[in-house]
């Protein structure tokens, strides 16, 4: 079972490795995506490098709400603890 820990650890590392430019120090949950400076296909490879790190599949629709990257760790958490 995965923690949030895990979760967060996975999204930061994804984030990272899309945008090698961002401070790590400023990936935390409270802030967006866009809030780093992700555009659209960044944030796009993120979501799906995530989901492949943790072994999901989702559709698109499912990420609909997310503001933040607490909100983007919540769903893969669910999602991951549903398995």
């Amino acid at each position: 079972m995965l923690t949030r820990e895990d979760v967060f650890a996975v999204v930061r590392g994804n984030i990272l490795s899309v945008r090698s430019d961002i401070d790590p120090a400023e990936i935390r949950e409270d802030r967006s995506m866009t809030d780093l400076g992700c555009d659209s296909l960044d944030r796009m490879d993120v979501v799906v490098g995530s989901l492949d790190e943790i072994g999901l599949e989702l559709r698109a629709e499912t990420f609909a709400g997310v503001q933040d990257i607490a909100g983007l760790v919540d769903v893969l958490l669910a999602s991951a603890n549903e398995r």
